[in-house]
């Protein structure tokens, strides 16, 4: 009699797993009473991108898992100290003061040396063969890789030199005067909002004060106008659209689309209309809700050169509560 072959290939496929399955239980019996267990071992991390990275958080609780410069531990205060003396004096010369290099240096900020270095043993090594020579102690040569790490530490995103993206810094907009601004929202506001109508409790409404001073100055807040939009091509969708037909009859409505080749319209009854557009013809004016609102904020600003009356708002709007 004979076996069906799919019959067979179960039985040896159920055959080689109750094996392997034996062997994984084998492999992980437990150690004989009174035997201490094995010690584990850790796979050792691959070597490649990400290597020798370190994981501890870096100054102002830089992001872990990061790039080596944004995770090591800051060096103590004394160390960095010395660093930058020894930096300055032996160093800055050809690498100049700011690390970014010159006619006889190279740019320390992108250096493969001192970003891959971990505990100043590249740079070290560097400092030894150096041309001209510079002698200095191993603990000098740490120092100055210290001080040339916490300049790193520094950097913003894509290689951004130090300095540019300031960290550890609170913005404060919470600049002007209340009152002022309450008088300056009388004049330039109140014809369109009140704090007792539409903004009513506006500054409970933000997070903070910069991002209310951004949502009124901007007017993309819908307190004040903004928030439309929709979807479809061209700017000022969801806006008023005039469409002016080439003998002269214009057709009114809602714009759903904008292109150089189609305008769609949702007319007062509802129903869409789709108009085919050659060359800018027929022209379509499309109406601006915060053009108002917009022209306002230009003018306090090309008025006011220091913004002094932009913040006077902000700092009363936040007082609204």
């Amino acid at each position: 009699m004979k076996a069906h072959p799919r019959v067979i290939a179960v039985v040896v496929l159920a055959g080689a797993a109750m094996g392997g399955l034996v062997l994984a239980q084998g492999a992980a019996a437990p150690p004989a009473q009174g035997q201490a267990p094995a010690p584990q071992t850790q796979t050792p991390a691959p070597a490649g991108r990400g290597a020798g990275r370190q994981t501890v958080p870096g100054p102002g609780g830089a992001r872990r898992g990061g790039f080596t410069q944004f995770t090591r531990p800051k060096a103590p205060e004394d160390v960095l100290a010395r660093g930058k003396a020894l930096y300055e004096t032996n160093c800055a010369s050809c690498h100049a003061p700011d690390l970014r290099g010159g006619a006889n240096g190279s740019n320390l900020l992108r250096s493969g040396v001192a970003l891959n270095d971990q505990k100043g043993e590249l740079v070290a090594q560097a400092i030894t063969g150096h041309t001209p020579t510079i002698n200095l102690v191993a603990a000098d040569s740490v120092a100055v890789a210290e001080y040339i790490h916490s300049i790193h530490a520094t950097m913003g995103g894509q290689g951004s030199p130090p300095g540019r993206n300031p960290t550890n810094v609170t913005l404060n907009v919470l600049v002007g005067d209340a009152k002022a601004g309450e008088a300056t929202f009388g004049t330039v506001c109140a014809s369109c909002h009140s704090v007792t109508g539409n903004l009513k409790g506006i500054g409970s409404k933000f997070p903070e004060p910069r991002a209310l001073q951004n949502a009124w100055v901007s007017g993309s807040s819908s307190a004040f106008g903004g928030g439309g939009g929709g979807r479809g091509g061209g700017g000022g969708v969801g806006n008023p659209a005039t469409v002016t037909m080439p003998n002269g009859s214009k057709i009114e409505g809602t714009l759903i689309r904008k292109d150089d080749f189609l305008v769609v319209l949702r007319l007062a009854d509802g129903t869409r209309k789709s108009i085919a557009r050659n060359d800018g013809v027929p022209r379509v004016d499309v109406k601006d809700p915060n053009e108002a609102h917009k022209k306002m904020v230009m003018d306090l600003a090309f008025s006011d050169p220091d913004n002094a009356k932009l913040h006077d708002i902000t700092a009363y709007l936040w007082t609204i509560k």
